[in-house]
């Protein structure tokens, strides 16, 4: 797999590599995040905090480029390094970490798959506080324009059928049928999308399902000769999604940075569908 690495392969390169924990406090849960275990030689990938962009509305928005690079230079990476990401829960806020670093011109990126979770099953080296730079790093931000979409360009794109937008929450919120979990949302999905929930990609030990199979999923919800936009909850889970349809070798895909939390606001009025697709 070209965007992934296994625990096995990580081990053996953990002197050669930068390791992030990108992990976050799920919403609607409380306190701050805090790991069972960190990786032996992780740094902290602070998706909510150091990487949000300090004005915005919302607590997960993509920050820009000059504040990324700065935070990246800080966390000693260079130009030429390679990166690995991973969070708590196998699968979750990993991929946003690696859209991020793809966004601004890097490619060097990879999800560790399992995460933490495949991690401390494999009984590998972890330690109890963050390892911090030893140097700074040369990171050069180089912005790649449309990885992350606004609400403008969903709404301009609804009706378009050369476009599809894939929703990573769970079903019974794509219907409507689910409360959210944040408040002030309104219930049920973009008109003209389609659900494929996250969780649906991972396998009993938290690792993505073969390639093949999630291909296969991916066909039968129409993506074909489309152009492709992801959303979830707050713009987190929505980059798994993304990171599997480049894993098939589909082009032209971007992030709704905003998602539900933008778009199920109850005073933004947008166009709102409830039940099953």
């Amino acid at each position: 797999m070209k965007n992934i690495k296994s625990c096995e392969w990580l081990q053996e390169n953990l002197e050669r590599v930068h390791v992030f924990d990108a992990g976050i406090v799920n919403a609607g849960e409380k306190g701050a995040y805090c790991p069972q275990a960190i990786i032996q030689g992780a740094k902290r990938f602070d998706i909510k905090g150091a990487l949000c962009e300090p004005e915005a509305k919302l607590s997960s928005t993509m920050c820009g480029a000059q504040q990324f690079q700065a935070e990246m230079r800080q966390l000693g990476v260079n130009n030429t390094d390679t990166v690995i990401v991973y969070d708590d829960k196998g699968l979750f806020s990993a991929a946003r970490a690696w859209w991020m670093f793809k966004s601004m011109g890097f490619d060097e990126v990879y999800v560790l798959d399992g995460g933490l979770v495949r991690w401390l099953e494999l009984g590998l080296p972890t330690q109890a506080e963050y390892s911090q730079a030893k140097t700074i790093g040369d990171f050069v931000a180089n912005p790649r324009a449309g990885y992350f979409i606004d609400k403008q360009v969903v709404l301009n794109a609804m009706d378009d059928p050369n476009t599809l937008l894939l929703d990573a929450r769970s079903y019974k919120r794509f219907t409507g049928d689910e409360p959210e979990p944040r408040a002030g949302m309104v219930s049920g999905h973009i008109p003209n999308s389609k659900s494929m929930h996250y969780a649906s990609v991972l396998d009993e030990s938290k690792c993505l399902k073969p390639i093949s199979e999630l291909h296969e999923r991916l066909k039968t919800l129409g993506v074909e000769g489309k152009s492709l936009q992801f959303s979830c909850g707050s713009g987190i889970t929505a980059c798994i999604l993304a990171m599997i349809a480049e894993e098939c070798g589909y082009q032209d895909l971007a992030v709704y940075d905003g998602s539900w939390s933008e778009w199920g606001n109850a005073e933004n009025s947008l166009p709102i569908e409830t039940g099953e697709v």
